[in-house]
């Protein structure tokens, strides 16, 4: 296949689907995952697409969030620790809330692996398409609300009025970004408030989310840090953050 072919064919599955990862554009196009890279990093110079580590994907005007099909894709083994760690902290009879992040995607197949008889509550329609078995251990609480498409989770005053009925035993979220000084952050508000209302209707708050996303910030600030109780992350942080969690009674776990 040529490589104007090869673009065309890149450009029209991506206004399709939104994103794409490197194996399934590998496989469509019947070439090296080489000169798949090669092929992304020409359409991004040119302004046509936007590359990230193991795919691309196509970004909304107002929300740069990546599509959910992307997001499951990148740092798989990192959520995978981050998730058999943060499994500690729940009990039997517990109710949790997770928040549409595909590390707590990651968490719930977890949880509902263990046979913990378990509360989940989430805007995530892909954990509630998780936890639908014939006679589950789990009680699955979907808060509904407005559909967000790019991540496949519940928003709005529906989601947030219906969530904050509930006060659980264990808060998950993995928002995009945090930083010292700006705290928690987030590319979409509807999005922040639900992260936010679980965080203040919980005993237990912890923010399970990879290496990445620290030290950087997205858009929309939705409070600082002090909601945290852990931090549970798959590299060391720096210096600066180690001062700040232990002044401020954070446990960070590794």
């Amino acid at each position: 296949m040529l490589k104007i072919e090869r673009f065309s064919r890149i450009e029209e599955e991506l206004k399709e689907k939104g994103s794409l990862d490197i194996p399934t554009l590998s496989q469509m196009l019947e070439c090296s995952d080489e000169t798949v890279r090669r092929d992304l990093r020409e359409l991004e110079t040119l302004g046509r697409l936007n590359r990230i580590r193991g795919g691309a994907y196509l970004s909304d005007k107002y929300d740069k969030t990546y599509a959910s099909p992307l997001r499951k894709t990148l740092y798989q083994k990192e959520k995978s620790q981050i998730s058999r760690k943060a499994i500690e902290f729940v009990h039997d009879r517990d109710v949790v809330f997770l928040d549409s992040s595909t590390t707590c995607l990651t968490l719930a197949g977890l949880l509902l692996d263990s046979k913990l008889s378990l509360t989940i509550v989430t805007n995530s329609m892909l954990i509630c398409s998780l936890c639908t078995e014939p006679n589950s251990h789990i009680n699955l609480i979907c808060l509904g609300g407005s559909l967000r498409t790019r991540t496949q989770s519940f928003v709005g005053y529906h989601t947030t009025d219906i969530l904050a009925t509930y006060y659980a035993d264990c808060a998950f979220i993995s928002c995009p970004k945090v930083t010292l000084s700006e705290g928690l952050s987030d590319n979409y508000l509807n999005e922040a408030r639900v992260r936010e209302t679980m965080l203040k209707h919980a005993r237990q708050r912890l923010l399970i989310m990879d290496h990445t996303k620290f030290d950087e910030s997205a858009n929309i600030r939705f409070n600082g840090l002090e909601l945290i109780d852990t931090i549970i992350t798959d590299e060391p942080l720096s210096a600066e953050w180690t001062t700040y969690c232990q002044a401020q009674d954070i446990k960070v776990i590794l």
